[in-house]
């Protein structure tokens, strides 16, 4: 029997690796050996604008938001301005004094004793991802929600920190759990034991 493995045959040379084959764009559209990352590496131009400070602005699809990304002294940023916020304000005062004069809404949600409420808040989506960063890490709206204790806890932040956004009468939301109010990201609120 033949076994490959016996030390005789083994050298004591490792064995040479090209490393452009481990590359996660291998095999590209530019050429049969470079992946795009190479071709863009090469384009000294390129290269020359990305490494500086830059930035770059845009609308989002609705034009109501301006995001500004760029570089400055050497890290990123990401800015984003909501545009629209007077008018929502606005929107949120007439809604709430209506709301309060009695009037139905009948795009409401439905109470737990079965009639239709209020909307509870109008809150733009700069002041949601303001929120979810200081308090909840980062984590969306949209993951928040799924979780009752952190859903009332943001309901909670929206309705001390930012009220002129909370739709429901009187200004005070129904929050159904009794949660504490969270704690911002890198603060400790309480004393640690030994």
């Amino acid at each position: 029997m033949n076994d490959i493995n016996q030390p005789e045959y083994l050298s004591d040379q490792d064995p040479e690796k090209n490393y452009d084959y481990w590359r996660q764009d291998h095999g590209g559209t530019v050429t049969n050996h470079n992946g795009i990352a190479d071709r863009l590496l090469k384009n000294d131009k390129l290269y020359n604008a990305m490494k500086g400070d830059w930035t770059r602005t845009d609308l989002n699809k609705s034009g109501n938001m301006k995001v500004t990304t760029g570089r400055e002294d050497g890290k990123m940023y990401i800015k984003r301005e909501q545009l629209n916020a007077e008018a929502i304000i606005k929107g949120v005062k007439a809604y709430r004094a209506a709301a309060e004069a009695g009037v139905p809404d009948p795009l409401g949600p439905y109470m737990p004793d079965g009639t239709i409420g209020y909307k509870w808040m109008d809150l733009p989506i700069v002041v949601g991802i303001k929120i979810s960063d200081d308090y909840f890490g980062g984590m969306p709206w949209h993951a928040i929600k799924h979780d009752r204790t952190l859903k009332a806890q943001f309901y909670r932040v929206v309705e001390t920190e930012y009220p002129q956004f909370v739709c429901y009468p009187g200004g005070k939301l129904p929050i159904p759990v009794d949660v504490p109010y969270p704690t911002k990201v890198g603060q400790q609120r309480f004393f640690k034991g030994h």
